[in-house]
């Protein structure tokens, strides 16, 4: 997640009561570059729950809107205990637990008895309360300039079948790693679908990493030039009769969206539904490529 929704949680206040009386709803100030998925992302909900409690009409939201959010339960660190293991025990992601305890300076230094706070895993509704005024709308896509690469590439879902509009989380702040200790950039674009949504093959292409990836869940790597890979993550399975080494064409089924990764082989469901999308280069040295004006260009032309 980025900073700005991080340091957000820092202006939360108490709100109104849940149903049962067991919790309360807090609310949050929406920071700049925020978005329904990166709120719902760190308070462990969905985007669904987020636009049903605040009576949202559309996905847009804007900087200094106020949105109520499920409360937070509290828990007392025992000793030999690390923000990883008390996320996994708690059932809640790590970077959830993380930003829901920005008295944490150091989220790799906890101690018995320091009470955190527990974002609220079962998505309990809040009473409703008005809804936000609209939001500016989305300026037009339709000038996009054509990419010098790829632009004969085809969108890796199909019409329809995902949230839009498409927001850029490249280079977001994830927190979540094998040791827990880890804060990264992400490196590719989500794209918001159910679970079990085909996904195509962008390009041509020969597939060179396939299986189980500890971040990435279930994922696909393609390369499609000399020096050119895609990655598709988090898949909840694999189209029939593909494997390493496989040949793909464009538009060619691949697998289908899922919510896998965050842990050992067959961890599911530490986040919503949705197919990472990355774009890596080989040269001069290995790093990624911020996919989504792609993306956008492919969208726009299906």
């Amino acid at each position: 997640m980025k900073k700005a929704i991080t340091t957000g949680i820092a202006v939360m206040t108490a709100g109104v009561l849940l149903f049962g009386g067991s919790a309360q709803a807090a609310v949050y100030t929406v920071k700049s570059g925020d978005s329904l998925w990166k709120i719902s992302q760190t308070y462990n909900t969905t985007t669904n729950k987020l636009s049903q409690v605040n009576q949202l009409t559309s996905s847009e939201i804007y900087p200094g809107q106020t949105l109520q959010v499920p409360g937070l339960a509290t828990y007392s660190v025992k000793d030999g205990e690390s923000m990883w293991n008390i996320s996994v025990k708690q059932g809640v992601s790590l970077e959830a637990l993380i930003a829901a305890n920005p008295q944490v300076s150091n989220p790799n230094n906890i101690w018995s008895g320091l009470k955190l706070n527990i974002p609220d895993k079962f998505g309990t509704t809040a009473l409703a309360t008005p809804a936000a005024p609209a939001a500016p709308s989305v300026p037009s896509t339709s000038n996009l300039a054509k990419p010098a690469l790829f632009a004969d590439g085809k969108f890796p879902l199909a019409k329809g079948t995902y949230t839009q509009p498409l927001e850029n989380n490249y280079a977001d702040e994830r927190y979540w790693s094998a040791n827990g200790d880890e804060i990264r950039k992400h490196e590719g674009v989500d794209i918001i679908a159910k679970k079990g949504t085909p996904v195509y093959s962008v390009l041509d292409g020969e597939i060179v990493n396939f299986g189980w990836n500890e971040l990435g869940g279930w994922r696909v790597t393609i390369r499609v030039n000399d020096t050119t890979q895609f990655y598709y993550a988090h898949l909840n399975g694999y189209a029939s009769g593909i494997g390493k080494g496989s040949i793909v064409k464009k538009g060619q089924l691949i697998g289908y969206v899922g919510s896998t990764g965050y842990g050992p082989e067959g961890t599911q469901d530490l986040f919503d539904p949705h197919l990472h999308f990355g774009i890596y280069s080989t040269t001069p040295s290995w790093h990624s490529v911020d996919p989504f004006s792609y993306l956008k260009w492919w969208e726009q032309n299906q």
